[in-house]
């Protein structure tokens, strides 16, 4: 009698099952993803803003957000979330929260709050 060789690697059904898990996730960082990046271009109009705001007032820089947002396309954020607050300096904050619509009643909620010294 002849002995069987052991047999190495995956089968058909487990490499489906990678790959639909593989995929899912695939999927969800596909959904996520531009989130993430709209909000880095919140974060540099915030600097640039910042960087612009000697002798602002708090609606001056809140309009200059609205202008720097607008012309990036981003309307996750709006003027009633950004915040001009007093204590060490003047800070600018913002904080807002995405919904994202993912798969069927299934969605993703991102929360963001950022801050940036103003001059």
């Amino acid at each position: 009698m002849k002995s069987l060789k052991k047999a190495h690697g995956i089968t058909l059904i487990g490499f489906i099952f990678v790959l639909a898990v593989l995929g899912f996730f695939l999927y969800a960082g596909m959904q996520i993803g531009p989130i993430y990046m709209d909000h880095m271009s919140v974060v540099k109009a915030m600097k640039a803003e910042a960087a612009e705001s000697a002798g602002k007032t708090p609606s001056q820089i809140k309009n200059g957000m609205v202008n720097r947002l607008g012309i990036s396309y981003i309307d996750h954020v709006k003027a009633t979330d950004f915040k001009v607050v007093r204590g060490n300096g003047r800070e600018l904050t913002v904080k807002y929260e995405v919904k994202k619509p993912f798969i069927y009643n299934l969605s993703f909620l991102l929360e963001f709050e950022e801050k940036v010294q103003l001059n």
